[in-house]
């Protein structure tokens, strides 16, 4: 009599799949589509709390007093019996000592250009890390490790190309203005991750002399400081451009069992501006950026870090256009020139005829990350190649050699 060969164990250690974080979104993508080809249990670092329960037929443990979980991750792994578990954070808020006698898998952002040495030595400890960009592949690589590889992706049944006038009735703009947008966290820490004041500063520039334009942002704004974010308003008021900025409602941002933004409202959204503007200190993936090049919109970013791969159609600010900075994470960061964000912005809005060709290019680039490619194509051989491994443990300790065709 044949018996079918158990199938790996897997738990994934991330934001709840029913949250709204861009954790959230690649974990609901992704985990969905995983269970059909490994028995795959959740733990919810953020977002759930106090039982067990059932997510579309996925167990998900609760988070415990550790903010990260760091306290409940092995006694969920011993009580899944996971052959592996893969956590979809920062690196940095796990404890390595969390995982002993357990095989952890970081996929994890590299932000930095090169990575800091605490996220290679943390990632050290691991049994092997995964990086979701190219740029984290190659950082990883530099520092001498062998990671997996499985991208961030998009669903292209939630993001795919409208007809902007269509997408902007729900907003009630005019078709004649032009629109730069934003979608990013407004948190704290000093430089703004997402260069808040610099991207406020180059609207104001380009902006000026244009009655037609306005500055749409998805974020919080930080009226009252919330979560340690930098408060817009004062800023654009000091630059004299609060009339020309638009945003969303704050208390369905802030609080999203309040309604929420759904990913209807998203598309609408990236649809509805002429260019997304998505230059920041760096990036580890920034998913805006796939999610408006999807459906055919061009973006604004800088030329470090993730996005100077993930940039398929728009316009680059070059990392001599920036200040290089030391930042709190001991790591190198890029402040970028407002005077350069505001030419980007000046080239989109002078690139109209070409939209296009602009919005062609955004799809076609963006295509290989949709979300069943990304399974087929990364995450089904990774999950072989893991079991294969831990049928047939080897060390580690020389790196394999790595082909032509696999270097990014």
């Amino acid at each position: 009599m044949t018996t079918t060969p158990p199938r790996l164990r897997v738990l994934w250690a991330s934001d709840a799949a029913d949250a709204s974080s861009g954790y959230a979104v690649e974990t609901a993508l992704t985990t969905l589509r995983l269970k059909d080809h490994c028995d795959l249990a959740l733990l919810a670092t953020f977002g759930h709390h106090g039982a067990i329960r059932e997510w579309n037929g996925i167990p998900v443990f609760p988070g415990g007093a550790d903010a990260f979980a760091n306290d409940v991750i092995p006694k969920a792994a011993r009580a899944w019996r996971a052959d592996i578990v893969i956590t979809l954070k920062d690196a940095l808020v796990f404890n390595p000592a969390t995982f002993q006698g357990l095989r952890w898998l970081p996929l994890t952002p590299i932000d930095h250009d090169p990575s800091t040495p605490q996220v290679i030595e943390r990632v050290r400890q691991s049994y092997r890390p995964i990086a979701y960009a190219p740029h984290g592949f190659r950082a990883l690589r530099r520092a001498g490790l062998d990671p997996l590889y499985a991208p961030h992706a998009y669903d292209p049944k939630v993001y795919y190309p409208m007809d902007r006038a269509e997408a902007r009735k729900l907003f009630q703009l005019p078709d004649d203005l032009f629109i730069v947008g934003t979608v990013a966290v407004n948190r704290g820490g000093v430089p703004s991750r997402k260069s808040w004041v610099e991207n406020l500063e180059a609207f104001a520039m380009f902006a000026h002399d244009k009655p037609n334009v306005r500055y749409f942002l998805h974020t919080d704004l930080a009226d009252e400081g919330y979560e340690g974010g930098i408060p817009l308003r004062p800023v654009m008021a000091n630059l004299g451009i609060l009339d020309k900025v638009l945003f969303c409602d704050q208390e369905r941002y802030r609080y999203p069992h309040m309604g929420g933004f759904s990913q209807d409202y998203m598309r609408h959204y990236y649809n509805a501006v002429d260019v997304l503007n998505a230059v920041s200190v760096g990036e580890g993936f920034g998913i805006p950026v796939l999610e408006a090049q999807a459906v055919g919109t061009p973006v604004i970013v800088g030329d470090w870090c993730a996005h100077e791969d993930l940039c398929f159609a728009g316009w680059k600010v070059a990392k001599q256009e920036a200040h290089h900075f030391y930042d709190q994470q001991q790591g190198w960061v890029f402040i970028p020139q407002p005077q350069a964000i505001a030419d980007r912005m000046q080239r989109a809005y002078s690139t109209i005829d070409v939209t296009p060709m602009l919005r062609h290019n955004a799809i076609t680039g963006a295509t290989p990350y949709q979300i069943d490619t990304v399974i087929r194509d990364h995450w089904l051989p990774l999950l072989a190649e893991l079991e294969q491994d831990i049928k047939t443990p080897k060390s580690r300790g020389v790196l394999r050699i790595i082909r032509r065709e696999e270097v990014f």
